[in-house]
């Protein structure tokens, strides 16, 4: 089974990022009807079935998301007599809907992952609808508004799915032949309690970890989540602005703690080639106790369940973790958020955000039965299908904070990095300067200052 998570991809993105960045200057920005429009007018979020006989709109997804909006779209055009073709965009999906904008073909609507680093090169182009005033913002639910989409208080993404958040995915039966009662309360909780799962040595039980650097993109969560407290306060505006590093001692800690967990034998032994359906495997079948993780992987574990709710209620768990807590750590996905794209049809702009009203509100509550997830408006209740593992993950949202990706003005290779370390061929402080040095490279095609 194939697994798809967006920031794996960071290396063709960070170089897509620069390339775009790099021809802000010499491109034509669009000067489409919104460009001065009031968002908070009447006239600017149309009423979501008014009628659009006529008008033909163009979505791109990925190929991992290409059924998601099918149905919401086509009660949409039923109720409009709009036409919406849904195009599905090859990966990589991120590095070719950059270079196809750059170019100058452009759609009106597309799936795209509501981070500060991946909304930067849009905005920096003025390619993208503001989304302000949206009448369907108020309706979220807690943490929602906050997790994804606004670029320094500009609106440019709607979020209709909740995104993931990075913590830890846990077999209860593992913690339960362990003698293990609670779930962890921190990260040193969390070491002690693999700890204990590694001497209670049960049978079955390879390793009270699971890593998959094989695979590379997962490699970064357990290093990630160890920031969370730090993000609350400021680290990645100071890393965005040069007054704090990647080698400084807050993240340069993280990288040496994730490694000392390789030291100590709490991984499993083939972790530097390990995949991710590996990982998936190993927690379900109750070979490894703990995977540091998101949602993505966990809809791995499903799959091996045949998405049976009442066993993956039974056998999988979820807890956020952080350094001095239980603080998520939220990474928002292409698969999460929708963005509407300028042109000089101000029909099809206004058309777009007619759309994107019709999902957040008169079609929604179809949208999350036919998708079955977990809803993020109130008043549309979630489906009884939905894993408690997926629900405690979104709760989490509640008093989570963003990742790099979210935060950080570029999105740097760590995982590669980290993966390498993994495999033996980077040091903790290797890895923490190849990250610095890019992120340097990245946040200077940006204009940004002390860099």
């Amino acid at each position: 089974m194939k697994i798809f998570n967006t920031t794996r991809v960071g290396a063709a993105i960070a170089l897509t990022g620069a390339m775009v960045f790099s021809l802000v200057g010499c491109s034509n920005p669009s000067t489409g009807s919104s460009d001065s429009a009031d968002t908070s007018s009447k006239d600017y979020w149309p009423s979501a079935t008014q009628k659009l006989d006529g008008v033909e709109l163009k979505m791109w997804v990925a190929q991992n998301s290409n059924k998601i909006p099918l149905k919401v779209v086509s009660n949409f055009e039923k109720a409009t007599g709009a036409k919406i073709d849904v195009q599905t965009i090859p990966d990589p999906y991120e590095q070719n809907v950059q270079t196809k904008i750059t170019t100058g073909d452009t759609p009106d609507l597309a799936f795209w992952q509501p981070t500060k680093s991946m909304l930067a090169g849009f905005i920096a182009q003025d390619k993208l609808q503001k989304l302000d005033n949206a009448p369907w913002v108020k309706n979220y639910t807690q943490g929602i508004a906050d997790a994804g989409g606004v670029v320094d208080g500009t609106r440019y993404a709607a979020l209709f799915s909740t995104p993931p958040v990075e913590g830890v995915f846990y077999n209860k039966e593992v913690f339960k032949k362990a003698g293990i009662t609670e779930t962890p309360k921190n990260w040193n909780d969390l070491v002690e309690t693999a700890k204990k799962i590694k001497a209670a040595n049960v049978p079955g039980v390879n390793s009270p970890l699971f890593e998959m650097a094989g695979s590379q993109w997962g490699t970064q969560y357990a290093v990630s989540v160890q920031l969370a407290e730090a993000a609350q306060n400021g680290l990645w505006d100071r890393i965005n602005t040069g007054k704090e590093k990647f080698t400084d001692k807050t993240i340069q800690t993280a990288v040496d703690n994730y490694k000392q967990l390789f030291d100590e034998g709490l991984y499993n032994k083939d972790a530097g080639s390990a995949k991710d359906t590996d990982q998936a495997a190993a927690l379900w079948d109750g070979k490894t106790g703990m995977i540091i993780q998101v949602n993505s992987l966990f809809n791995a574990v499903a799959a091996l369940a045949k998405n049976d709710k009442q066993a993956l209620d039974e056998r999988i768990g979820f807890f956020p973790i952080s350094k001095d807590g239980n603080v998520g750590t939220i990474i928002p996905e292409q698969n999460n958020a929708l963005v509407a794209f300028k042109s000089k049809d101000s029909k099809k702009e206004a058309a777009a955000r007619q759309l994107i009203n019709y999902w957040m509100s008169t079609g929604y509550a179809d949208f999350v039965k036919d998708q079955k997830i977990i809803s993020v408006l109130k008043g549309v209740k979630s489906p009884d299908s939905v894993p408690q593992a997926l629900i405690d993950s979104a709760a989490a949202i509640k008093t989570g904070v963003g990742s790099m990706q979210s935060l950080a003005i570029a999105n740097p290779d760590l995982y590669i990095n980290l993966a390498d370390m993994v495999n033996g061929t980077k040091s903790p402080q290797d890895v923490t300067k190849a990250t610095q040095d890019q992120f340097a490279q990245l946040a200077k095609a940006q204009g940004a200052k002390n860099f």
